[in-house]
């Protein structure tokens, strides 16, 4: 049967009604995408959506009220009224949003010939709904239902503010909006607190930050759900959701109406348009989302910035509006109760005439209100001091100057039709950008000194440090303290490593470097022992105000941090410590996670640009606060214990010890232990030959426990430790061999991990005398939340010794963990290999940077093998489906690689096996 022929017979199944439901459902959606398409308003696209359905919900529900018995119509038509509410209600329809109705009525609950007609009524329209293809919320109330409802549950009471009538008997539905606003009057507190945790409650599963990379277009921070709370919380303030009302009232201002209604043409453009291409409801907007929508609108590069860079960047200043807008209002729902007010005055005291140290509140006087919020010096003491009594800064007061103060949307930056004139693409009005940030001019505004010595107190205490310079970047004085953070404000970082804009990174950096202040691990330690933590705090705010121009923004950070920290008025001395971190901020990370630590010519090369452990432990807690603050989940234990390592062993250098000095101290314990063996043992005999760098890694007493096991090995055998550690919920694995055992060791090691679906973090590879072989992996194990049973660590020991049998290495294992993030396309980049010829003395580095895929770290030690080259050490780093991969590698001669011809034919096959994958 023809498939057209089979469709036909499936509609016949239908009713009429329905039929043609669902051709104007489709119809319905046909012509939100060509409205979308040609450029129209998305506010009116979405509300002509809402009339569209309005007419397909009346078509079905006169079918209804058609095969009524005689009477029914007129009996349910004075008793009910069919309700729009939600979205749909406010005529904010998307292409595939729910239609949310409600059967309002006054018929008996039961045993009525009216309630039977309502039941059956209602139960049809749903079920006519459904097949008609609609997402349907259908609710069958009485308006004391309604009331009830709405009295305890936030949603409902949300729902039902804008709802409209569609049919029937509208009189019902004016007696529920009277008494609703009346519940709102008489319980506005309490109805407020519902309203402000449940949209807590939403931001927790959608993210807390406004600022967060892949936003959810209506329920994140800032997003269509925040332009909804100020109808809402308007209403319960006013009883009108109505932002022009509200403004004519006072409630908000004039700006703060154009601020939404710009957002919500932004936004609603966005959401129509996910709609539309996923072919479902979708409001999350992914990084593949956003390279499409910045390619739709044909927005080009500019500057530094990528075209996708550029629309988010206009994403997050709506949002951002919006949230300071909906934040205004929640402070007006706050405002403390006046025997509060007074118990706060009787009990507070006052400071310089201006401010009211309270029991719960630091407060601006009321008088002093205005003052305070046109003086920037006066903001800063006011902020000073909130830090040092440890007190939040009192909602009212802060709305009050965050009003005279905060960057908002002008109505001359709000999307032109005439789309963007760095462009020459087409004209997407709802998505036109703005205009992006000029450079900082050479000659911005100077500051007072009083301005300079409050801001360097508040980035010298560590209490409530990110609270307050978010208020401050909020209103936009941060800017005027450190000009070039105008550019970071909401500059996306397109890549797959950090979550959060470029302002917002730099902050939480600050945050959680404060943070070290109560940690009792060697951080905390390391922070408690920095003299100037104004230098560092500076220095950590501003590292990645280089980003988003075309030069190298460590280069760029490092002009800004000259000018900056000469602005703010430091010390030479001061600025040059600035200069440096700013501009070496990524070193530790670099040599920490991607090379060999225990190098000593890396070490000392990084001791002698340090200079001195004071700057060195700056550059160690700026190096852990800039990885953490990259997004949830980045900074581990495992980093946390590479960089303690580089910490310690540069540490040394400039104390006295360095790595070879440790491994000598090593070697001296070793001989105490060996002291008691014969001497004509192999384990003494071996334990006198170790190379420096086994000595280095390893404590004496594993030494002794690993070469027992090596000196008793057959020829043709293998030994397999594994040892879970729990501190970085890491595997430890093992492996003592000899080089003649099998061709090509260490790919055949790293091939039997790949095919258990093991993760490798770290490799170490030594070479000890008489051709024996000790080589360490650090890795994760996906399959296990804690530490693998043991039936798995027999399964990969087992694995392991097979590997160093078998002709061939053993297959990858295709078997993915389900719960494993999958590769996102739109975020691959080109494959990299790099040769570093010259941080090393003694090792040729070898890095790769690819798209991760199973097996890839095996093939890769097998084109190594292929090419004549010994593995000495390697570090693995995986950022979700990326990796950066360093191998630090001697010919057979256990010297460098220095034949040019021969490391280019080997980065050309490391490349080709990366990319084929």
């Amino acid at each position: 049967m023809p498939q057209s022929a089979g469709k036909d017979v499936a509609l016949t199944a239908f009713r009429p009604s329905v039929i043609r439901a669902r051709v104007a459902l489709g119809e319905l959606r046909e012509a939100m995408a060509a409205s979308h398409g040609a450029g129209v308003a998305a506010v009116e696209t979405a509300a002509r959506a809402s009339d569209a359905t309005d007419s397909l919900v009346d078509g079905l529900w006169q079918a209804v009220v058609a095969d009524l018995p005689p009477g029914g119509a007129s009996l349910l038509g004075g008793r009910l009224v069919l309700v729009a509410h939600g979205g749909y209600g406010r005529r904010e329809m998307a292409p595939f949003s729910d239609v949310d109705l409600m059967l309002l009525h006054d018929l008996p609950a039961a045993g009525d010939s009216g309630s039977e007609l309502l039941t059956a009524s209602a139960r049809r329209l749903l079920q006519d709904l459904c097949d008609a293809g609609v997402e349907v919320g259908q609710s069958v109330r009485t308006v004391d239902d309604a009331v009830r409802l709405a009295r305890t549950d936030a949603a409902v009471m949300s729902s039902l503010i804008d709802a409209r009538p569609l049919w029937g008997a509208g009189d019902l539905l004016q007696r529920l909006a009277e008494q609703l606003r009346g519940l709102a009057a008489r319980g506005q507190p309490r109805l407020t607190r519902l309203l402000l945790e449940a949209r807590a409650s939403e931001k927790a599963k959608y993210g807390e930050s406004m600022s967060l990379l892949e936003p959810n277009v209506k329920r994140s921070p800032g997003g269509l759900r925040d332009i909804q709370m100020v109808r809402w919380l308007g209403f319960m303030a006013e009883g009108t959701s109505d932002p022009g009302t509200l403004a004519e009232r006072g409630v908000i201002s004039s700006r703060d109406v154009q601020t939404l209604r710009a957002a919500a043409e932004f936004l609603t453009g966005v959401r129509i348009d996910l709609h539309l291409h996923a072919g479902r409801c979708a409001d999350d907007l992914t990084r593949d989302h956003q390279q499409r929508l910045a390619r739709q609108a044909g927005i080009l590069p500019l500057g530094g910035l990528l075209p996708v860079e550029r629309m988010m960047r206009d994403y997050f200043r709506h949002t951002r509006g919006v949230l300071g807008v909906v934040e205004g209002l929640e402070a007006r729902g706050r405002r403390p109760h006046r025997l509060r007010s007074w118990v706060e005055g009787m009990l507070g005291h006052r400071i310089e005439g201006r401010y009211l140290v309270g029991p719960t509140a630091l407060q601006v006087l009321p008088d002093a209100r205005d003052e305070v919020a046109a003086t920037p010096a006066a903001i800063l003491r006011l902020i000073e001091l909130s830090q040092l009594y440890g007190l939040p800064i009192d909602a009212e007061s802060w709305h009050a100057i965050r009003a005279a103060n905060t960057l908002r949307v002008d109505a001359s930056e709000l999307p032109q039709h005439s789309g963007d004139a760095a462009t020459a693409g087409p004209d997407v009005g709802w998505l036109a950008p703005r205009r992006d940030a000029s450079p900082v001019g050479d000659d911005p505004p100077s500051l007072l000194a009083e301005e300079r010595e409050r801001f360097l107190a508040i980035l010298e205490r560590p209490q409530r440090i990110g609270e307050s310079l978010r208020r401050l970047h909020e209103i936009g004085l941060l800017e005027r303290l450190i000009p070039d953070f105008a550019h970071a404000r909401d500059l996306l970082q397109f890549n797959n490593y950090h979550k959060y804009t470029v302002d917002e990174h730099s902050i939480r950096a600050v945050e959680l470097a404060a943070a070290l202040a109560g940690d009792s691990g060697w951080l905390g330690d390391v922070w408690r022992q920095i003299g100037r933590k104004r230098v560092l705090m500076l220095a950590l705010l501003i590292h990645d105000l280089g980003k988003g121009y075309e030069e190298d923004h460590s280069e760029v950070g490092r002009r800004i941090a000259v000018r900056i920290a000469t602005r703010l008025g430091l010390t030479e001395n001061e600025v040059k410590i600035v200069e440096f971190l700013v501009h070496r901020h990524l070193v530790m990370a670099h040599l920490a996670f991607r090379r060999d630590a225990s190098d000593e010519s890396l070490v000392v090369r990084l001791a002698c640009d340090v200079g001195s452990p004071e700057v060195l432990r700056m550059l160690s807690v700026l190096t852990a606060s800039d990885v953490a603050a990259v997004g949830p989940g980045v900074w581990t234990k495992w980093k946390a214990d590479l960089l303690r390592d580089l910490h310690l062993h540069t540490l040394g250098v400039l104390d006295g010890e360095s790595p070879s000095a440790l491994a000598e101290r090593h070697r001296r314990d070793l001989e105490g232990l060996l002291a008691e063996w014969e001497v004509d043992d192999p384990v003494v005999r071996i334990g006198r030959q170790l190379p420096i760098s086994y000595l280095r890694d390893t404590q004496p007493s594993r030494i002794i426990e690993e070469l027992v096991q090596l000196a008793r090995l057959p020829a043709d055998k293998a030994f397999v430790a594994t040892r879970w550690q729990p501190e970085t919920s890491t595997l430890a694995v093992t492996v003592g061999t000899r080089e003649d055992v099998a061709p090509g060791v260490f790919h055949r090691l790293t091939g039997a991990l790949a095919a258990e679906r093991l993760e490798v973090l770290a490799a170490d590879i030594h070479t000890l005398d008489d051709g024996l072989v000790i080589d360490h992996f650090v890795v994760l194990d996906p399959d296990y939340a804690g530490a693998p049973p043991a039936d798995r660590l027999a399964d990969i020991s087992a694995a392991i010794r097979t590997a160093l049998k078998a002709e061939a290495v053993p297959e990858i294992a295709r078997r993915l963990n389900p719960l494993a993030p999958r590769p996102n396309p739109a975020m691959h980049t080109p494959v990299r290999v790099l040769i570093d010829n010259d941080s090393s003395q003694r090792s040729t580095i070898l890095e790769v940077f690819a798209n991760d895929s199973p097996g890839l770290l095996s093939s890769i030690a097998r084109v190594l093998f292929d090419a004549g080259v010994s593995v000495q050490a390697a570090k693995i780093g995986t950022y979700l489906d990326q990796v950066v991969d360093a191998f630090h590698l001697t010919d057979h001669a256990g010297g460098k690689i220095v034949d040019q011809e021969r490391l280019e034919a080997l980065r050309r096959a490391v490349e080709a096996v990366a990319s084929a994958r």
